[in-house]
């Protein structure tokens, strides 16, 4: 019994979703980096938390992909009732030791005009540009419903 029982949970580990991972460089850690399903031509957002691990302030200047035309950085905000969204052209800054979140109906990265569908299970590559810590390169893994589906993670571009 004992064996089957390690064999079913071994089975369902191996068959779980991709868990996203932590990514460190140059003082500036970022963990869980995710998206959500997406079709091709349409447009995605991504997701993760940033530390920064250095002595001074940093500003996440850009996001780039190679997945989609266009990569930018958006804040969705709701304002006289109204759901918004704004381009954060001037990046993000991030205090020493501070840790600032990119999630659904918040701050979030969006690829624009993707090239392939996101399916469950793909990694997207990305690479974030700060300003001081220079270029972080990260995946997201695709995981969970369909960008768009009940949330704010699809945006008409």
């Amino acid at each position: 019994m004992r064996i089957l029982a390690l064999a079913l949970v071994t089975l369902l580990v191996a068959c779980s979703p991709a868990k996203p991972v932590a990514y460190s460089a140059a003082g500036i850690a970022v963990s869980e980096p995710f998206s959500r399903p997406a079709p091709a031509g349409g447009s995605g957002a991504g997701f993760f938390a940033i530390t920064n691990n250095n002595t001074g302030p940093d500003v996440l200047v850009a996001v780039e992909s190679p997945v989609s035309a266009m990569v930018q950085l958006h804040e969705s905000s709701v304002k006289g009732g109204i759901m918004r969204m704004e381009e954060l052209k001037e990046g993000v800054p991030i205090k020493a030791g501070e840790t600032i979140t990119f999630e659904p109906g918040a701050r979030h990265v969006m690829f624009i005009r993707l090239g392939q569908a996101l399916k469950a299970g793909d990694r997207i590559p990305a690479t974030l540009v700060f300003r001081n810590a220079g270029r972080v390169p990260v995946e997201l893994v695709v995981q969970g419903r369909p960008a768009g589906a009940g949330g704010m993670e699809q945006h008409g571009h």
